[in-house]
């Protein structure tokens, strides 16, 4: 049994929940919260929050930090409340990590190296998730600079007018003690919190300083994407200080061209955001690497194929989180269907119908297990499969289609094989033998499917990501709202018919033998 972990987990998952508890400590001291003596004990039981359950980590932060906003300025509090709500889908991310990097982001820019979330978030989310983050940490620093009556927050310019007063000022002395809400609801002004943004003349600084970071993150992401395991580490100590530099450099011409640059030293603050952003890539690859592979305990080495399902419910129902957990990952499903698979069981007849699935089956699952997927039915027509690399799974969907083409080209119409494919990646539960259970990511890819037509290959926008990385030729379809799904989803295309062939699948001789199949199934009488 395979999952992806982390080296030091245990260690992790405490770290984790002292980077929410420092976070609630710090954002807390920094707006003055009171009674002063409550701030360790919030802090303590959101740390042991995030531990236990990080989602609802993330909503005690923000719930907490709220407090004083709302007492302040009732308007603010509100926008900031809404934003949270709206935005924890995406905040919520990998057990809250973004909304760590996004409110660390503000943390450091008033330190100082504040261009070292850029890398941190290119190097933990990628091009486009970092650019995301990266973008979102820029807004929320000058927003709260221009709330704070500040021209800067350390190199970052808030773009207020200089002539807003601060709006987060006159907090009551114990904000636990309701009773500041009526005050609060009386002395609510949108024109204060309106005051404080920044006007038609700085729109454009607003604006560009977040593109700046957002660039930078993307560069990172860029150049750590296509190494390998291998090589990750290494390709981390280029792709951090690559994107602070261009990151640095863009912000700093943004700055000069408005004549906004900031009264703090540049370089220092360029010198500690490099020095930052490569101790947690130092921290996140040597520390708490992937570890992908991972075997289940010996006595459970004999559970059979029958009892398989019934034993991995009991199993996650009883057993001790961390036997239970290995079961759970994060990984890449394909899922598979036959294109009128009806009409061709009342064309054909059941028993012919049966022997096309056989064949479909015949053809595929040896394509699926040599590109490194474990698989299984769907019950029907379909297959569906797991894989710990999305390129593994792109380059056998294509393959997929290939061997379906050959067979189709080489056979009678009538018993012409079709099937159209959905990709995306998430949380899955894996059964004994390695194949995919239950979980997000089987939800996802099945929604996906449901938009192809035959022959084609759709994928979530994370994949795609994995997609445009291999140089293989992609087209998005869009954004859609998918049944059951809380979010919009992006759907793309994967040109597999002009993509080239995999050259590296010929693993222990499978592929070999995989064609051989194909050329003895397409001969077969049907």
């Amino acid at each position: 049994m395979r999952r992806t972990t982390f080296k030091n987990e245990r260690v992790y998952r405490w770290v984790h929940g002292a980077l929410f508890a420092g976070l609630l400590w710090s954002g807390l001291t920094s707006l003055s919260f009171a009674p002063e003596a409550t701030i360790p004990f919030l802090a303590l039981a959101t740390g042991i929050a995030a531990v236990l359950a990080p989602a609802a980590a993330v909503l005690m932060t923000a719930g907490l930090i709220a407090l004083p906003l709302l007492a302040a300025d009732l308007v603010t509090g509100l926008v900031f409340l809404i934003l949270s709500v709206v935005l924890f889908p995406f905040l919520a991310r990998h057990s809250g990590g973004a909304f760590l990097v996004v409110a660390y982001g503000v943390l450091l820019a008033y330190a100082g190296p504040a261009w070292a979330v850029v890398a941190v978030a290119g190097l933990l989310f990628g091009s486009s998730g970092g650019a995301a983050l990266a973008a979102l940490a820029c807004i929320a620093t000058q927003l709260s600079a221009g709330l704070a009556g500040l021209a800067h927050a350390g190199v970052v310019a808030s773009g207020a007018p200089a002539t807003a007063s601060p709006v987060l000022s006159n907090l009551p002395g114990d904000m636990l003690d309701l009773a500041w809400l009526q005050t609060a609801l009386e002395a609510a002004d949108p024109s204060a919190f309106l005051a404080a943004l920044p006007g038609a003349a700085t729109l454009p600084l607003f604006v560009l300083q977040p593109l700046a970071w957002a660039a930078g993150a993307a560069v990172t992401g860029a150049i750590l994407r296509p190494a390998g395991s291998r090589y990750r580490t290494l390709t981390a100590l280029v792709a951090a200080p690559a994107g602070v530099a261009v990151a640095a450099t863009a912000h700093l011409v943004v700055l000069g061209a408005y004549d906004a640059l900031p009264p703090v030293n540049a370089a220092a603050a360029l010198s500690a955001s490099l020095g930052c952003a490569l101790l947690v890539s130092g921290v996140r690859d040597w520390v708490f690497s992937p570890v992908v592979a991972r075997r289940l305990p010996a006595q459970h080495a004999g559970i059979g194929e029958g009892a398989d399902v019934d034993e991995l419910l009991r199993l996650i129902a009883s057993a001790e989180d961390t036997l239970a957990s290995q079961h759970a990952t994060t990984a890449t499903v394909l899922i598979t269907d036959v294109q009128a698979f009806s009409a061709l069981t009342e064309r054909h007849g059941s028993l012919a119908s049966a022997r096309l699935i056989q064949r479909q089956r015949d053809l595929l699952v040896p394509v699926i297990e040599t590109s490194g997927g474990r698989c299984k039915s769907t019950g029907g027509d379909g297959l569906v499969a797991a894989f710990t690399d999305p390129q593994d799974a792109l380059a056998a969907a294509a393959e997929m289609q290939r061997a379906l083409e050959r067979h189709n080209a080489a056979g009678k119409a009538d018993e012409a094989i079709v099937i159209r494919v959905g990709i995306a990646t998430g949380e899955l539960v894996l059964d004994r033998g390695g194949r995919p259970f239950i979980g997000s990511a089987i939800n996802l890819a099945a929604r996906i499917m449901d938009h192809a037509e035959g022959g084609q290959v759709l994928v979530s926008g994370e994949v795609a990501e994995e997609a445009r990385a291999a140089a293989l030729p992609v087209a998005s379809h869009g954004t859609f709202e998918l049944k059951n799904m809380s979010v919009p989803v992006e759907i793309v295309e994967v040109l597999w018919k002009h993509a080239p062939a995999r050259t590296d699948t010929i693993r222990s001789g499978r592929s070999v033998l995989s064609a051989l199949r194909e050329a003895i199934n397409a001969k077969a009488p049907a």
